[in-house]
């Protein structure tokens, strides 16, 4: 998949974002004015103020980040699996240099630290400096950030943790290491006994392989393994797939409600029936996982 920034004069000088899937569909977006461009050593980064979608960045040419709906996205990488552990403290969160996943997993009081493994520094300070209310999470005394590989950290640090969340931004992106059978057995040593990790899987109508290649590869190394969807517009074909896996199936089966109930307020998007809604999975997607 691959954005193009196009000009049009249709109705005066207007900016127009097309996020193509193959080149041939995808989304657009009209934009007020280009607020930032500049390459780091991984990519290029770019940041549009929209009509409606406020502040979109984009990365490598893919748009992965939009105000409109990156409440969505957070909110379900991480609630469905904080809230199936009995008492989360150690958390890492692989990727997610623009704060998002670190702000939601802050939310949880029982949380003691979060290590952030971001390899663009770039991307870190960009959020920082226009999507302020998502990246506050860094200014939290329990946060730490490491600019590395998530692959090099994991393999190189012996600490384990309750969850683990790989908020991976696309598929071949700058990152390949964190797509190895390699990556998901260090993920399975770093984690704890009674942990979980989620992975981040894409668009399973786009890029099916890409999810069922995961599902295949963790499904070796963990007792259960369970994926779950979300929809967002601003998503390749509009949906969002996740996987959740862990050693101890039992976890699956747990729900801390009155932790919850304490969070209930300040999501936008996630809610207990989002939660039950999230896992049950439509017959394509079913089918693919058993292709």
């Amino acid at each position: 998949m691959n954005s193009l920034i196009k000009f049009t004069t249709e109705s005066g000088s207007s900016l127009w974002i097309e996020n193509l899937i193959h080149g041939m569909s995808g989304l657009t977006i009209r934009a007020k004015h280009a607020v930032f461009c500049d390459s780091s050593p991984f990519q290029k980064i770019e940041v549009f103020d929209t009509y409606s979608f406020g502040m979109v960045m984009c990365l490598g040419g893919t748009v992965v980040l939009t105000e409109y709906d990156s409440d969505i996205y957070h909110e379900m990488m991480t609630h469905p699996v904080m809230l199936m552990m009995k008492k989360p403290q150690r958390i890492c969160i692989i990727g997610g240099g623009d704060g998002g996943c670190l702000r939601e997993v802050l939310k949880h009081d029982t949380v003691t630290s979060v290590v952030i493994v971001e390899i663009d520094k770039m991307v870190t300070d960009t959020v920082q400096r226009f999507f302020s209310d998502l990246s506050k999470g860094f200014d939290d005394p329990r946060a730490q950030v490491v600019y590395d590989d998530g692959y090099n950290y994991l393999k190189s640090n012996a600490d384990k943790f309750d969850v683990i969340i790989v908020d991976s931004y696309d598929p071949g992106g700058p990152v390949g290491s964190l797509e190895t059978a390699d990556f998901y057995s260090i993920v399975a040593q770093r984690l704890d006994d009674d942990g979980v990790v989620v992975f981040q899987t894409y668009s399973p109508t786009v890029n099916g392989e890409f999810l069922r290649n995961t599902y295949r590869s963790a499904s070796a190394l963990f007792q259960k393994t369970k994926p779950y969807i979300c929809s967002m517009q601003s998503f390749p074909e509009g949906i969002c797939s996740f996987l959740a896996c862990t050693k101890n199936e039992s976890v699956f089966d747990n729900f801390e409600k009155s932790r919850y109930e304490s969070i209930a307020e300040c999501c936008n998007y996630y809610n207990d029936d989002v939660h039950t809604g999230a896992f049950l999975l439509p017959q394509h997607i079913k089918r693919l996982l058993r292709s």
